[in-house]
């Protein structure tokens, strides 16, 4: 081959992958996947976006900065699909960055990223997880470090446009329209989790509950004889609150004790997790006490979810029932309908006792009683729901033993 035609065929060859790459690119900015250009979005096109699988925290990031949020519901799982930041109650401004799998300092980290461009939240709406605090035995804990959000970098942008996971994805976003059962993230960063009606619709809901308490049962048997991790789960509060109070007054910052479904907090008990609990209750309780003290100016409430009322409480349909629910996808994660129910306590109504109470020092007591109270009337309408609880437990502690 001459050179003439050597150098043909490599300008050829450049074209051709340089066409790819715009094809690739051009497509993916059609169907915009992630949400992160928001050039066009029609129903029946792209309207519904797949939930990612990589770069989560980047792109919803990212998403927040460009519809201008100014309120932030933070935490995991249970605030990512549980909290509809749509709701009116909160008036159009509000981004949902919660991501499953991660704890408070995840939460901090992107306050300090936002705040990193001049965005001061005038509200933040966070879940504080009771879970995140257990220590399994030889399990150090401590202070952790505030992870650096990667959406200011380069890297993540250019492979979510030009790679073939991104062009995956935008023909998955193509194909997945009209579809109500598909897994999805709203605009604002909501995960319904409407995959879910298919799983209850197939294998009803006390499936799902059962295979999320077994989980849960195996990890609080697993932790039960570790201890509470105190000084991390004091240093996680800080860093959170100072990432959303430093230098911004009138603030208004609520930290949630999660609705934990009945089933749960009956494994708290059969677990002998209930005592632990209390403490991690009370540790979050001061903690809001001194931010108080160091920023005056904010507005910082926390809110108590937890219990056996009316919500709570809500009956799990048998093994052989097909029944639904109104609140509960399973024992840790509520739907975005109770969701809504508890942005309206605290945001419109707060009770002075029960469910979304707020909390303090001075009316723990009185919280301890309403529980107290609430438990007993659950008991007396589902035994059964803390009869499974302690037969999971035990179960559970009979598998461990056979594993050491």
């Amino acid at each position: 081959m001459s050179n003439a035609s050597h150098h043909r065929y490599l300008s050829q060859l450049g074209l051709a992958m340089l066409a790819g790459l715009v094809l690739v690119a051009g497509v993916v900015v059609l169907a915009d996947p992630y949400g992160l250009y928001g050039l066009v979005r029609e129903p029946g096109l792209n309207a519904e976006k797949p939930v990612p699988q990589h770069f989560r925290n980047e792109i919803k990031l990212s998403i927040a900065q460009r519809l201008g949020a100014t309120q932030f519901l933070l935490g995991n799982s249970r605030v990512e699909v549980g909290f509809d930041p749509d709701s009116p109650l909160l008036g159009g401004s509000a981004y949902n960055l919660g991501l499953a799998g991660t704890g408070t300092m995840v939460a901090a980290g992107q306050l300090q990223y936002l705040r990193s461009f001049g965005i001061k939240p005038s509200r933040v709406i966070a879940g504080v997880d009771f879970h995140d605090a257990l220590l399994a035995p030889g399990q150090r804990g401590g202070a952790r470090r505030v992870p650096v959000a990667g959406a200011g970098k380069l890297g993540w942008r250019v492979e979510s446009l030009f790679s073939l996971a991104a062009l995956r994805d935008a023909a998955t976003t193509f194909t997945m329209q009209g579809d109500r059962e598909a897994e999805t993230m709203t605009e604002r960063g909501l995960n319904p989790l409407n995959q879910y009606v298919k799983f209850a619709r197939y294998d009803g809901y006390y499936k799902i509950f059962r295979q999320r308490a077994e989980e849960s049962a195996a990890s609080l048997v697993r932790k039960a004889p570790g201890d509470l991790d105190r000084e991390g789960l004091r240093a996680e509060l800080r860093a959170l609150v100072d990432a959303a109070a430093s230098d911004n007054p009138g603030v208004d910052l609520r930290l949630m004790v999660y609705a934990y479904h009945a089933q749960m907090l009956a494994l708290f008990e059969a677990s002998g997790m209930w005592p632990r609990f209390e403490e991690w209750k009370r540790i979050v309780l001061e903690e809001a006490e001194a931010a108080r003290a160091r920023y005056p100016q904010a507005h910082i409430v926390v809110h108590d979810f937890s219990g056996f009322g009316e919500f709570n409480c809500e009956a799990i349909p048998g093994p052989s029932e097909k029944g639904t629910t109104q609140w509960y996808w399973e024992a840790g994660h509520q739907k975005p309908a109770l969701g809504e129910e508890m942005m309206r306590r605290m945001l419109a109504d707060a009770p002075s006792n029960g469910f979304g109470m707020a909390l303090t020092l001075q009316n723990l007591e009185q919280d301890r009683q309403r529980i107290a109270a609430e438990r007993a009337s659950c008991v007396a309408a589902q035994p059964g729901l803390f009869a499974e609880a302690s037969e999971l437990v035990a179960r559970a502690v009979r598998r461990q033993k056979q594993e050491l």
